[in-house]
C-alpha cells in the first residue's frame, strides 16, 4: 500500500524531500493534522448548550473573530479532499495521518454521548481515509470521560476500522492523564501496540492567557509539558514501558528543560516517589513533532532526543501550522541523510506501521 522508499505519486519529486543514503527518494508522512467532521458539530451544539460549554471560548473579542474567521476560511481544506491533496502535494507530503481537531475531543459530555460522537467521528475519518488510502491514514478518538466505552471504542479504531493510532486530550475534565481511573486505556494501548499522539485543546485555567492568543501561543505548550510531567512522574511509563506516545507542538516547554525536573529527583523525595529512574529517562521515550517553527528549536529536539524519535508535522489546516516542513528539516545543518529521511517520513511509517 505505502512504500517507504521511491515513493510514487504527486508529491513524489518535490524539489525538498530529504533523499536516504542510497539516493532513493523517501515517503514523506505528516503526524499532525486535522479533519473535522461538520455533522458531529452540528449534532453536539445542543449537548454543548446543555452542559454549557462554550468551545474556543477563552480570547478577547479580537481573537474570537479571527477565530471565527478562520474556522470558515479552512471549511473548504476540512471538506474538499481535491483541496486537501492539491495542499499535500505543494507541501511535498505523500500521506496525512488525519486526526479530529481537539475542540471535537467532547470530553466534557455525557459518557453515552460522548461515545456516540466518538464512534462517528471515527467513523467520518474512517470514510475520509477510504476515499484516498494511497494518500491518508486516521488515528482516531476516544469517549476518555468513560474509561470501559474509551477502551471498548479504542478496540474498535484499531480492530475494526483499521486506525493507525488515537489522538487524546492533554487531561480529562480536572482528571491528569495520570489518574488511576485510565489505566485500562493505557494497558490496552500498550497491548495493541498502537500510537498514542497528544494534542491540547486550550488551557485549562486560561483566566491569564485571554490576550494576545496566549491561549494557544503559551497555553498549548504549557499543556503538553503538563501531560508529559503527569505521565513521567505519576509513574504510567513505569507500569506501561511499551507505551508509544507522540506529543505535539514539540512536547511543549518540558524537553529544552528537562535538568530542572531531574534536579528535582535527586534534591527532593516527593519528585521521586512513583519513579525508578531520573524523568529523563522516561522523557527520552517520547516522540516530538517537528512543530517548533524555528531550525535552531528543532536541531536542539534532534541532538537531544535522536533523529528517530522526531515526526514531520504540519498542523494542517489551521493558521498555526507550518506551511513548509520541508524547507524548515531543510535549515537544520549537520544532519545525514538517514537522519533526514527519518524525520521526513520513516519514524512515523514505522510507529503507524505503513505497509513496505
Amino acid at each position: 500500500m505505502f512504500h517507504t522508499c521511491g515513493a510514487k505519486g504527486p508529491a513524489a519529486d518535490h524539489a525538498a524531500r530529504p533523499k536516504a543514503s542510497n539516493g532513493s527518494k523517501t515517503l514523506t508522512v505528516d503526524i499532525h493534522c486535522h479533519c473535522q467532521s461538520y455533522p458531529v458539530s452540528e449534532m453536539m451544539k445542543a449537548e454543548a448548550e446543555r452542559a454549557g460549554h462554550a468551545a474556543l471560548a477563552f480570547g478577547n473579542l479580537l481573537t474570537k473573530s479571527v477565530n471565527e474567521k478562520q474556522l470558515v476560511d479552512i471549511q473548504p481544506k476540512m471538506q474538499s479532499l481535491d483541496e486537501r491533496l492539491a495542499d499535500m502535494d505543494r507541501m511535498g507530503v505523500d500521506v496525512q495521518a488525519i486526526t479530529i481537531p481537539p475542540y471535537q475531543y467532547y470530553y466534557w459530555a455525557e459518557p453515552e454521548v460522548g461515545r456516540e460522537a466518538s464512534r462517528k467521528l471515527n467513523d467520518h475519518l474512517a470514510e475520509t481515509v477510504a476515499k484516498m488510502p494511497e494518500r491518508l491514514v486516521a488515528m482516531g478518538t476516544v469517549p476518555l470521560q468513560n474509561t470501559e466505552m474509551a477502551v471498548a471504542e479504542l478496540q474498535r479504531c484499531i480492530g475494526e476500522l483499521g486506525m493507525r493510532g488515537v489522538e487524546i486530550s492533554t487531561h480529562v475534565g480536572s482528571e491528569e492523564l495520570s489518574s488511576p481511573r485510565l489505566e485500562p486505556f493505557f494497558a490496552k494501548a500498550e497491548e495493541l501496540d498502537t500510537l498514542i499522539f497528544i494534542h491540547p485543546m486550550g488551557f485549562s485555567h486560561g483566566d491569564r492567557f485571554t490576550e494576545h492568543y496566549f491561549i494557544n501561543l503559551i497555553g498549548h505548550p504549557v499543556e503538553s509539558s503538563l501531560a508529559i510531567g503527569h505521565l513521567i512522574f505519576g509513574g504510567v511509563l513505569d507500569r506501561y514501558p511499551g507505551l508509544k506516545i507522540c506529543v505535539a507542538h514539540g512536547g511543549g516547554y518540558v524537553p529544552a528543560y528537562a535538568g530542572r525536573m531531574d534536579h528535582g529527583y535527586h534534591a527532593r523525595p516527593d519528585c521521586r516517589e512513583n519513579l525508578t529512574s531520573p524523568p529523563s529517562t522516561y522523557l527520552s521515550k517520547f516522540y516530538f513533532d517537528t512543530m517548533v517553527f524555528e531550525p535552531d528549536q528543532l536541531a536542539f529536539l534532534i541532538e537531544k532526543y535522536g533523529a528517530d524519535h522526531i515526526l514531520l508535522g504540519t498542523d494542517y489546516p489551521y493558521d498555526m501550522g507550518e506551511d513548509d516542513p520541508l524547507g524548515l528539516l531543510a535549515k537544520v545543518d549537520g544532519l545525514d541523510a538517514d537522519e533526514r529521511t527519518a524525520i521526513c517520513g520513516l519514524n512515523a511509517a514505522r510507529l503507524l506501521k505503513l505497509e513496505d
